[in-house]
Protein backbone atom coordinates (compact mmCIF):
# COMPACT_ATOMS: atom_id res chain seq x y z
CA UNK A 1 0.00 0.00 0.00
CA UNK A 2 1.37 3.41 -0.37
CA UNK A 3 2.15 5.52 2.19
CA UNK A 4 0.48 9.02 0.16
CA UNK A 5 -1.96 9.06 -2.83
CA UNK A 6 -3.39 12.14 -4.37
CA UNK A 7 -5.43 12.13 -7.09
CA UNK A 8 -6.99 15.44 -9.24
CA UNK A 9 -5.29 17.93 -6.35
CA UNK A 10 -6.17 21.38 -7.44
CA UNK A 11 -5.26 24.58 -5.57
CA UNK A 12 -5.67 27.82 -6.28
CA UNK A 13 -4.42 31.47 -4.57
CA UNK A 14 -6.43 34.10 -5.42
CA UNK A 15 -7.66 32.50 -8.67
CA UNK A 16 -4.49 31.64 -10.08
CA UNK A 17 -3.47 27.82 -9.87
CA UNK A 18 -0.96 27.35 -7.60
CA UNK A 19 -1.32 22.78 -8.01
CA UNK A 20 -3.01 21.05 -10.32
CA UNK A 21 -1.66 16.83 -9.28
CA UNK A 22 -3.42 14.28 -11.68
CA UNK A 23 -1.92 11.57 -9.37
CA UNK A 24 1.16 10.95 -7.32
CA UNK A 25 1.61 8.12 -5.23
CA UNK A 26 3.99 7.98 -2.54
CA UNK A 27 5.91 4.81 -1.64
CA UNK A 28 6.57 3.99 1.65
CA UNK A 29 9.85 3.66 3.44
CA UNK A 30 11.42 5.76 0.63
CA UNK A 31 13.34 9.24 0.09
CA UNK A 32 11.11 10.95 -2.78
CA UNK A 33 12.57 14.25 -3.55
CA UNK A 34 10.04 17.57 -4.98
CA UNK A 35 12.36 19.66 -7.20
CA UNK A 36 11.48 22.68 -9.20
CA UNK A 37 11.35 26.33 -9.07
CA UNK A 38 10.85 28.55 -6.23
CA UNK A 39 6.53 28.79 -6.94
CA UNK A 40 6.58 25.45 -8.45
CA UNK A 41 4.19 23.96 -5.95
CA UNK A 42 6.65 22.58 -3.87
CA UNK A 43 4.96 23.98 -0.20
CA UNK A 44 1.75 23.72 -1.30
CA UNK A 45 1.92 20.12 -2.08
CA UNK A 46 3.72 19.58 1.34
CA UNK A 47 1.00 21.02 3.19
CA UNK A 48 -2.12 19.45 1.46
CA UNK A 49 -0.68 15.71 2.63
CA UNK A 50 0.74 17.20 6.26
CA UNK A 51 -3.41 18.10 6.56
CA UNK A 52 -2.36 21.80 6.93
CA UNK A 53 -3.94 23.05 3.10
CA UNK A 54 -7.29 21.67 2.44
CA UNK A 55 -7.40 21.55 -1.70
CA UNK A 56 -10.22 22.96 -3.62
CA UNK A 57 -10.69 20.18 -5.49
CA UNK A 58 -9.42 16.20 -5.35
CA UNK A 59 -8.31 13.13 -2.68
CA UNK A 60 -5.66 12.93 -0.77
CA UNK A 61 -4.88 9.82 1.22
CA UNK A 62 -2.69 8.64 3.94
CA UNK A 63 -2.62 4.71 4.28
CA UNK A 64 -5.74 4.80 2.38
CA UNK A 65 -7.73 6.88 4.54
CA UNK A 66 -8.73 10.57 4.13
CA UNK A 67 -6.17 13.31 5.06
CA UNK A 68 -8.26 14.86 8.09
CA UNK A 69 -8.08 19.20 7.40
CA UNK A 70 -8.90 21.08 10.62
CA UNK A 71 -8.95 19.60 13.89
CA UNK A 72 -9.60 16.12 13.16
CA UNK A 73 -7.49 13.07 12.25
CA UNK A 74 -5.02 12.35 15.36
CA UNK A 75 -3.74 9.69 13.67
CA UNK A 76 -2.17 11.41 10.36
CA UNK A 77 -1.55 14.11 12.60
CA UNK A 78 0.95 12.40 15.12
CA UNK A 79 2.34 10.21 12.58
CA UNK A 80 2.88 13.31 9.63
CA UNK A 81 5.20 15.53 10.30
CA UNK A 82 6.03 18.65 8.11
CA UNK A 83 9.36 20.47 9.12
CA UNK A 84 9.12 24.17 7.73
CA UNK A 85 11.76 25.57 5.92
CA UNK A 86 12.85 28.09 8.59
CA UNK A 87 11.75 26.27 11.65
CA UNK A 88 10.39 27.97 15.40
CA UNK A 89 12.16 27.43 18.25
CA UNK A 90 10.95 28.13 21.70
CA UNK A 91 13.52 29.70 23.95
CA UNK A 92 15.49 27.86 26.66
CA UNK A 93 17.54 24.35 25.82
CA UNK A 94 17.44 22.47 22.79
CA UNK A 95 16.21 19.12 24.71
CA UNK A 96 13.27 21.20 26.00
CA UNK A 97 12.66 22.35 22.65
CA UNK A 98 12.55 18.29 21.34
CA UNK A 99 10.43 17.62 24.34
CA UNK A 100 7.80 19.68 24.35
CA UNK A 101 5.58 17.90 22.14
CA UNK A 102 5.08 14.74 24.15
CA UNK A 103 5.28 17.02 27.20
CA UNK A 104 2.12 18.52 25.86
CA UNK A 105 0.57 15.63 25.49
CA UNK A 106 0.68 14.32 28.95
CA UNK A 107 3.73 12.65 29.56
CA UNK A 108 6.54 13.06 32.37
CA UNK A 109 9.32 15.74 31.84
CA UNK A 110 11.57 12.85 32.67
CA UNK A 111 10.29 10.55 29.69
CA UNK A 112 9.98 13.17 27.29
CA UNK A 113 13.08 14.34 27.64
CA UNK A 114 14.49 10.83 27.35
CA UNK A 115 12.49 10.51 24.44
CA UNK A 116 13.86 13.56 23.20
CA UNK A 117 17.62 13.11 23.66
CA UNK A 118 17.34 9.37 21.54
CA UNK A 119 15.66 11.64 18.58
CA UNK A 120 18.30 14.46 18.83
CA UNK A 121 20.48 10.97 18.53
CA UNK A 122 19.25 10.20 15.52
CA UNK A 123 19.25 13.48 14.06
CA UNK A 124 23.12 13.65 14.65
CA UNK A 125 22.59 16.69 17.35
CA UNK A 126 22.75 15.26 20.43
CA UNK A 127 25.82 17.53 21.67
CA UNK A 128 23.65 20.31 21.31
CA UNK A 129 21.18 18.72 24.30
CA UNK A 130 22.34 21.37 26.32
CA UNK A 131 22.61 24.83 24.37
CA UNK A 132 20.62 27.43 24.12
CA UNK A 133 17.98 27.30 20.90
CA UNK A 134 18.54 30.80 20.45
CA UNK A 135 22.88 29.93 20.05
CA UNK A 136 21.70 27.85 17.05
CA UNK A 137 23.41 28.10 12.89
CA UNK A 138 20.46 27.49 10.46
CA UNK A 139 21.51 23.88 10.07
CA UNK A 140 21.49 23.27 13.43
CA UNK A 141 18.55 24.47 13.99
CA UNK A 142 16.80 22.28 10.76
CA UNK A 143 18.57 19.10 12.32
CA UNK A 144 16.60 20.10 16.37
CA UNK A 145 13.39 20.84 14.07
CA UNK A 146 13.41 17.63 12.67
CA UNK A 147 14.65 15.73 15.98
CA UNK A 148 11.33 17.54 17.46
CA UNK A 149 8.85 15.76 14.51
CA UNK A 150 11.14 12.36 15.40
CA UNK A 151 10.53 12.73 18.86
CA UNK A 152 6.99 12.79 18.61
CA UNK A 153 6.74 9.13 16.58
CA UNK A 154 6.32 10.73 13.15
CA UNK A 155 6.31 7.98 10.35
CA UNK A 156 6.52 10.17 7.35
CA UNK A 157 8.76 13.12 7.56
CA UNK A 158 7.94 15.84 4.99
CA UNK A 159 11.02 18.14 4.42
CA UNK A 160 10.86 21.55 3.48
CA UNK A 161 14.21 22.70 1.81
CA UNK A 162 16.18 21.03 4.14
CA UNK A 163 19.54 22.70 2.45
CA UNK A 164 18.34 25.82 2.11
CA UNK A 165 19.83 28.50 3.92
CA UNK A 166 22.36 26.11 5.40
CA UNK A 167 26.80 26.34 5.21
CA UNK A 168 28.01 23.10 2.96
CA UNK A 169 29.17 21.52 6.09
CA UNK A 170 25.66 21.39 7.81
CA UNK A 171 23.77 20.31 4.14
CA UNK A 172 26.21 17.55 4.21
CA UNK A 173 25.03 16.22 7.87
CA UNK A 174 21.41 16.62 7.10
CA UNK A 175 21.71 14.59 3.98
CA UNK A 176 23.52 11.49 5.86
CA UNK A 177 20.71 12.22 8.77
CA UNK A 178 17.80 11.93 5.91
CA UNK A 179 19.29 8.44 4.11
CA UNK A 180 20.04 7.21 8.25
CA UNK A 181 16.40 8.05 8.27
CA UNK A 182 15.42 6.70 5.39
CA UNK A 183 17.44 3.17 6.02
CA UNK A 184 15.53 2.94 9.67
CA UNK A 185 12.16 2.49 7.66
CA UNK A 186 10.65 6.38 7.95
CA UNK A 187 9.29 7.86 4.67
CA UNK A 188 11.34 10.91 3.90
CA UNK A 189 9.35 13.60 1.22
CA UNK A 190 11.52 16.23 1.08
CA UNK A 191 11.03 19.47 -1.32
CA UNK A 192 14.57 21.05 -3.06
CA UNK A 193 15.55 23.55 -6.04
CA UNK A 194 18.95 21.18 -5.15
CA UNK A 195 18.42 18.32 -6.88
CA UNK A 196 21.98 17.49 -7.41
CA UNK A 197 22.18 17.61 -3.47
CA UNK A 198 19.19 15.35 -3.11
CA UNK A 199 20.04 12.87 -6.10
CA UNK A 200 22.51 10.74 -4.28
CA UNK A 201 19.66 9.73 -1.18
CA UNK A 202 16.40 9.90 -3.58
CA UNK A 203 14.71 6.95 -4.62
CA UNK A 204 12.43 8.98 -6.50
CA UNK A 205 12.42 11.98 -7.75
CA UNK A 206 9.58 14.25 -9.35
CA UNK A 207 9.78 17.74 -10.99
CA UNK A 208 7.30 20.16 -10.38
CA UNK A 209 6.50 23.22 -13.05
CA UNK A 210 3.69 25.67 -12.43
CA UNK A 211 2.07 23.28 -10.19
CA UNK A 212 1.91 20.39 -11.82
CA UNK A 213 4.39 17.04 -12.73
CA UNK A 214 7.06 17.84 -14.97
CA UNK A 215 7.20 14.63 -17.29
CA UNK A 216 10.05 15.18 -18.15
CA UNK A 217 11.39 14.74 -15.11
Amino acid sequence: MNIFTLEDIQVSFNGETALDIGRLDIAPGAVTALSGPNGAGKTTLLRVMAGLLRPDRGRAAYMGEPVAYGGGGAGHRRRVSLLHQDPFMFRGRVIANVAFGEIARGRSQSDAEGKALLALEQAGCAHLAERSAAALSGGERKRVALARSLATGAEALLLDEPSAGVDAENTGRMRDVIASLAESGKTIIMSTHQPDWAAPIADVSVRLAYGKIDPSG
